[in-house]
């Protein structure tokens, strides 16, 4: 007696249609279809300038054990954009900015400068939550530049600031109206996670580097020897064609390493200028990065 081949063919049938590439390729069609929804909608750029002014304070026991404290001014500039792939989740950001902080020692006898600039590029991954909040997360390039300068000593005036790594970057922010005006409230922090920084050996000069002392220079950086944190609360007033915001700016930057220790911070009154406004107002739909 012959058995029947019927079950045997059935399950070669299922092998042949069920491989691993196929599944993957029905995901991946799955997940890119409502991307390809998304990406038709405008995705505009929303341009942040800003000013700031506040207090700061400074240590540097290269050049003094003491710490220095005074003003601060700075110039900021931020562009954020969803991003193509996936506008409706992801969302790029680019940001720029100039410090400068003018200090004096506790008895008034001696003056520190400082001036630095800071250079970010990122992606963040956002959540669009009921209540219309919104929580975004993700890593942040930070690259950091400048000096302080101690203008009463002689042969090490200068502290060389320079470092570069990997920010986590978090934000919440809600958005609400009074009236007609639409109002966006958010809070920022960063958070240096891991990098290198800058740092010369206990008591060696510059001019040794230049002759090519370069042992000891460079330093990886993480929370225990680079500790720092970010803070930006802000409230956004869109008034249609400009938006205008207003907020506090608290930053904190350490450096521990070759027995030398550099701390700076930074609290700022922030006022800012958002030309095209945030879209809040605006009747067109679009893929907005910041609601």
């Amino acid at each position: 007696m012959i058995k029947s081949p019927h079950y045997s063919v059935s399950m070669i049938k299922i092998k042949k249609l069920t491989p691993l590439p196929l599944l993957l390729s029905i995901l991946s069609l799955i997940l890119a279809l409502p991307g390809k929804a998304q990406d038709s909608l405008p995705r505009p750029v929303t341009s942040i300038y800003r000013l700031e002014m506040g207090g700061a304070n400074a240590r540097s026991t290269y050049l003094s054990p003491l710490r220095y404290s005074g003003s601060f001014f700075g110039a900021a500039g931020e562009w954020t954009k969803a991003f193509r792939k996936n506008p409706d989740h992801l969302v790029m950001t680019f940001a720029g900015e100039m410090n400068f902080r003018n200090m004096l020692n506790p008895p008034h006898s001696a003056r520190m400068l400082g001036l630095d600039a800071r250079f970010n590029w990122g992606m963040a991954y956002r959540w669009r939550l009921p209540y219309n909040l919104q929580l975004m997360a993700g890593g942040m390039l930070d690259i950091d530049g400048g000096a302080l300068y101690l203008t009463r000593n002689g042969n090490n005036p200068v502290t060389v600031l320079a470092s570069a790594g990997i920010d986590l970057d978090v934000s919440l922010s809600y958005h609400f109206n009074i009236g007609k005006l639409p109002i966006l409230i958010s809070d920022r922090i960063q958070l240096p996670t891991l990098g290198a920084f800058f740092c010369p050996q206990y008591g060696e000069t510059y001019y040794e580097i230049y002759l090519g002392n370069y042992n000891g220079l460079a330093h990886c950086g993480w929370w225990g020897n680079n500790f720092g944190i970010g803070n930006m609360l802000s409230v956004k007033l869109d008034f249609g064609r400009t938006a205008m915001e207003i907020g506090y700016r608290y930053d904190y930057r350490s450096f521990f390493a070759n027995n030398l220790v550099t701390r700076t911070a930074l609290n700022s009154f922030v006022i800012g200028v958002i030309p095209q406004g945030l879209g809040l107002k605006k009747k067109a739909k679009a893929n907005y990065s910041l609601y």
